[in-house]
This record gives structure tokens, sequence and C-alpha cells, in this order.
């Protein structure tokens, strides 16, 4: 069982990254690239933020 375990992940990564290659290239005609990688980076930011703020809260306990 390994095996098919390793496999379903392995399609799971090629199908997200598929969809995220098209998501950006949609996106990326509709917004343009400069807009979009801004917003990209924005939502990053705000993710490591939060993320860092999480494990502050939860590691102090």
């Amino acid at each position: 069982m390994p095996e098919l375990r390793s496999a379903i992940t392995a399609i799971e990564i090629i199908v997200g990254a598929a969809a995220a290659m098209l998501l950006g290239d949609y996106l990326g005609y509709k917004l343009g690239r400069w807009r979009l990688a801004l917003i990209v980076g924005i939502v990053a930011l705000v993710s490591i933020v939060a993320f860092a703020t999480y494990a502050a809260v939860v590691g102090s306990n």
C-alpha cells in the first residue's frame, strides 16, 4: 500500500501544479504579470506573518 499512497501523492502534486499554472496564466492575462506578482507577493508576506504569529502563540504554551 505505500506504493499506492506515493502514486496518489504524485498525481495530486502534478494536478495541483497544472491547475496553478493554468490559473496563473489566466490571471496573468486578465490582471497583468506585474500586478499578479504584486498580489501574490503580498499574500505570501501576510501568510508568513500570520504563520509566525500563530507559531509564537502556540509555541509559548
